[in-house]
């Protein structure tokens, strides 16, 4: 193992400027200081000084007495030892700051043992007077902290970002049958300089032991009562101020904002909640920090109505797969709508429509047609009501916004008790939650309606033993595939996991944005829609059938699925990585599967909102509109990806240090975000 002794030293003190060239009997401090060190046992001895004009002497006085030198910047001390580790090829270094004059040999050598015994990244010996500080720290660390470390006090005193890491070994060893860390012995005042003075003039032998010292000091306690006053380590904590000043610069300047808050104003007075839908809502996007309403869209930017232009990832909360106003398919709708879009009659294109369906879906055999996601749940639950003549209803997910499943959120405002109690939940991955449902409602259950996979994998066999206890109980399995069709595979998340339930529904991705679901399944069960009353004006409007058509084809022409993989591993990849690259994984993860992932925010609900209204502020900031989730899009280019990673790395470091400091609610601009669902 190369090691070196680091001695770190600046004239430009502003508690004692000048201090290292301060005389004490015929020697400057810095002479102390490196004379005391000889007999460290290391391969180099390295003074770490400042490229400025004032420190040229100290450089001097370090190469008189053959002392290599590495300099660098005033501020960044901790530049100035990854300089030193790469220019002399070490593999640790023992770090001695310049103020501690009196430092023992001994006691770094000592240390030294300990840490190659101990084969840890960073040691230092505590419980000792102030003064004779001693840190052993790994090359690997010091090059580590080099790349990581951003804060003024990180920069300047070295060690902070590898004792607050939780990726070095650290170790704090005790010295001494004592603890004297309360004494103050190292040159930071002039009054320090009187005590070292004295205490110097009481050895004539210059080899003095740091027991010496405590042992002089013990007996003579008087020497240091001018300086009893003093707090250790105040230069730290002024270094820990200037962070704080640091980390609100870090702040990006405020959007151009003027127009979204006019048209919040006006649209509060006359539509509800301001939105057609909670997920768009100024609960999820914070009103004065964040956009609010749209102007337009193309590929993956929106531009909202003050002209700022964003990357987005939620597409339409999923439903533009292939882009915002994608040139081929749009050309269809527009050959469709010179022909008109609502008849008295049925048109030919439903029917091309549903045979596609029958193609690529593989449970289904025949098809309807609705608006939205919650039509077709709701008219599955409908179907397998009939088809068995029960009435309970057991779900797990989210599917929709109709009485018969929102009566099992906190958002159940208005529905009928008699209601609520005929829908049951069971837990995803837990087949005995599921089974106890069917034991307790013997005979009662008409379908098992489940979303087949959200953030959470499936585990070994689930979905099959989904479909094998529903089947032996004599209901239908029926798999609410809105998010899933079309995204996890052209045949959705059934092909995916090759497990076919009875009934599928499917929408937001199958038309890029046009409104049409569809519900899909096999024919014994789909014929009872012969009885059954789902019927509505528009469900065979044919620009959205058009522009399902055409987006259909082109995914499965143009392999859009492998695309869409292939670049939600490199998103997802690239977010976990600075997720563990900053430590926060007690704080974020990003879960899901690569084609549709979101970034949580763990731990309280309330202190999880601020986290993520302050990381959609700065993201926002930077061109990226963040809601949470990441519905990865055919026009997610490499160029996309890249620039999302690397807003997110700074937006990370902004919440990391706003966390740390304690500073969430002074970084934050805007009205905080508040959740769709309410935790029980």
């Amino acid at each position: 193992m190369k090691t070196g002794v680091v001695v770190q030293a600046r004239n430009s003190s502003t508690r004692y400027p000048g201090k290292m060239l301060h005389n004490f009997h015929g020697k400057s401090a810095l002479e102390w200081v490196l004379d005391r060190c000889a007999g460290i046992e290391t391969d180099y001895k390295l003074l770490a000084t400042s490229a400025d004009k004032d420190d040229d002497i100290l450089a001097d006085i370090a190469k008189d007495k053959d002392w290599r030198v590495v300099r660098g910047s005033v501020e960044d001390v901790l530049g100035r030892f990854a300089k030193a580790v790469k220019d002399f090829e070490l593999d640790a270094v023992i770090r001695i700051t310049g103020d501690c004059l009196l430092t023992d040999y001994r006691l770094v050598n000592h240390a030294l043992s300990r840490f190659r015994k101990l084969r840890c990244d960073y040691l230092v010996l505590t419980d000792i007077i102030d003064g004779f500080d001693v840190e052993v720290i790994s090359s690997t660390a010091i090059i580590s902290a080099d790349k990581g470390a951003k804060l003024p006090s990180e920069r300047e005193h070295v060690t902070p970002f590898i004792k607050k890491s939780k990726c070095f070994k650290a170790v704090s060893l005790p010295y001494g049958e004592e603890n004297l860390s309360h004494i103050h012995l190292s040159l930071d005042y002039k009054d320090d300089a009187e005590v070292i003075g004295r205490i110097l003039r009481k050895f004539e032998n210059t080899d003095f032991s740091y027991e010496d010292v405590a042992s002089l000091l013990k007996t003579e306690p008087q020497i240091t009562e001018i300086t009893g006053h003093i707090t250790p380590n105040t230069g730290y904590q002024k270094s820990l101020n200037v962070d704080r000043e640091f980390i609100r610069r870090l702040k990006g300047r405020p959007l151009r904002l003027k127009s979204n808050m006019k048209l919040f104003n006006r649209v509060k007075s006359v539509i509800p909640n301001c939105s057609q839908t909670f997920s768009k809502s100024y609960l999820q996007f914070s009103a004065g920090a964040s956009p609010l309403f749209v102007k337009e869209g193309k590929g993956c930017y929106l531009t909202d109505v003050d002209n700022n232009k964003f990357i987005d990832h939620a597409m339409g909360l999923g439903a533009c797969i292939l882009g915002y106003a994608f040139e081929p398919v749009m050309r269809e709708i527009k050959k469709q709508i010179k022909r008109g879009s609502v008849y008295t009659l049925p048109h030919y294109l439903e029917c091309e429509l549903a045979e596609l369906l029958t193609q690529v879906v593989p449970c289904a055999e025949m098809v309807r047609f609705g608006k939205n996601g919650s039509d077709v749940t709701s008219a599955a639950v409908r179907l397998a009501r009939a088809y068995t003549g029960r009435d309970y209803v057991a779900c797990c997910g989210y599917h929709g916004w109709q009485d018969w499943y929102i009566a099992t959120t906190t958002r159940n405002n208005g529905i009928p008790d008699d209601i609520k109690r005929l829908t049951l939940t069971f837990r995803y991955n837990d087949t005995e939650s599921l089974e106890r449902l069917f034991e307790l409602h013997k005979d009662k259950i008409a379908c098992v309606i489940m979303e087949p996979v959200s953030l959470q994998p499936p585990d070994e066999d689930y979905l099959r033993k989904v479909k094998e206890i529903t089947h032996r109980n004599g209901a239908l399995l029926v798999f609410d595939e809105v998010v899933t069709g079309f995204r996890f595979s052209i045949g959705g998340a059934q092909k995916y996991f090759g497990v076919i339930p009875d009934i599928a529904c499917i929408g937001k991705a199958i038309a890029n944005g046009m409104p049409v679901s569809a519900i899909v399944g096999r024919k014994e069960v789909m014929r009872l829609f012969d009885e059954i009353f789902f019927s509505f004006t528009f469900g065979g409007e044919t620009l959205s059938i058009a522009s399902a058509l055409a987006t259909i084809r082109y995914m499965d022409d143009n392999r859009v699925i492998e695309y869409l993989w292939q670049q939600g591993d490199r998103l997802k990849a690239g977010i976990d990585k600075i997720i563990k690259e900053k430590e926060l994984e007690d704080v974020l993860s990003i879960d899901g599967y690569p084609v549709r992932t979101v970034l949580i925010f763990k731990g309280d609900e309330k202190e999880g909102l601020k986290m993520k209204t302050l990381f959609q502020q700065e993201c926002a900031k930077r061109g990226v509109l963040f809601s949470g989730g990441h519905n990865i899009s055919l026009p997610h280019g490499d160029d996309i990806i890249s620039k999302t990673i690397s807003v997110y790395d700074e937006v990370m470091d902004i919440l990391r240090y706003s966390l740390e400091y304690n500073m969430i609610d002074e970084m934050i601009d805007g009205r905080l975000l508040e959740p769709v669902f309410r935790k029980v």
